[in-house]
């Protein structure tokens, strides 16, 4: 590694479906074409990608790696064993939720980096005014130790705000949670490190995310409670992390605490970026330099997903 310098990554894979999925599944193209050869093709792509995030910056496979929309752990040990990735000894960690859509949020993780101390799956059981049930992903929470130093992880997806009187509902309860769960961990100590990072189907400025969550966009701001999120100092209009209505949105998100920012710490935050290379960009047409998906509506398109990962640098 390059000065002590390591990579944590997030990447919502896009209707990561596996090869043993159902025929009445979700996946939106041809189902039996995707068992013959386009998961694996899909498989050599992300693992492929993976493996050049914060490369440049370190030299190295990233060390934890946060995924959303993976059916369940077979997609995972598939992506962590394929070729790009196998020198990086990955393990893989995934409970599969009640998700309408089967799909969830996942974590790999070098083994030789990261130990898991702990996991569970926070699941939020929504009821209507009938009483009746209905669910999302679930968030995935991970204590651990990231080269010998104490980390919490939370992997999110949250649901999208385009129905919005129920899911908005949803939202504010699941971000309750999370700020329920980081309140009791800092309680117990105040410099511990906690990454939140997942699909917000949201901006960094949303304003539910910033009130609930409590999160700064200046590191200088951060000196309790408050969560950094560096995206909101990365949004612009010519970049972002994926295209919703014609326009650069940045749903893709890494939150800190302050641990990380402590002159004591023994990991610290050096950098948050896009990864938004160009092979991961369409590179003909109307659609030129938009993410290169995998499906466009049930139409398949073989390319890679229809978000850019998004990763941090740690010194440690």
């Amino acid at each position: 590694m390059i000065n002590n310098l390591t990579t944590i990554a997030f990447y919502n894979v896009e209707n990561f479906y596996s090869k043993n999925l159902e025929e009445d599944s979700f996946l939106p193209g041809n189902f039996s074409k995707w068992k013959d050869s386009r998961y694996d093709i899909k498989v050599d792509k992300i693992a492929f990608t993976i493996a050049k995030i914060g490369r440049l910056e370190t030299n190295e496979l990233p060390s934890i790696v946060g995924l959303c929309e993976v059916e369940n752990e077979e997609v995972l040990q598939d992506i962590s064993t394929n070729n790009y990735l196998k020198d990086g000894n990955y393990s893989t960690l995934l409970y599969e939720s009640l998700d309408e859509r089967k799909i969830n949020v996942g974590l790999i993780y070098r083994k030789n980096h990261f130990e898991v101390i702990e996991s569970s799956p926070i699941r939020i059981v929504f009821k209507d005014q009938y009483d009746v049930k209905s669910y999302t992903r679930d968030i995935l929470y991970v204590k651990g130790k990231l080269f010998e130093e104490s980390i919490h992880l939370f992997i999110v997806h949250l649901p999208s705000k385009i129905d919005k009187e129920i899911n908005q509902l949803k939202r504010l309860n699941i971000f309750k949670s999370i700020r329920k769960k980081v309140n009791e961990i800092l309680l117990e100590k105040k410099s511990e490190k906690i990454i939140i990072m997942g699909d917000f189907n949201d901006s960094p400025t949303n304003d539910d995310l910033r009130e609930e969550l409590n999160t700064r966009s200046k590191q200088e701001e951060i000196n309790g409670s408050e969560l950094y999120n560096p995206m909101v100092g990365l949004q612009s209009y010519k970049r972002g992390s994926m295209i919703f209505k014609k326009q650069w949105m940045l749903f893709d998100q890494q939150l800190f605490s302050n641990g990380f920012f402590k002159k004591e710490s023994k990991l610290k935050y050096v950098k948050t970026d896009i990864f938004d290379a160009d092979f991961l960009r369409n590179s003909g047409g109307k659609s030129t330099g938009l993410p290169f998906r995998t499906f466009v509506g049930g139409k398949y398109f073989g390319g890679y997903s229809d978000h850019f990962p998004v990763y941090t640098i740690l010194k440690y």
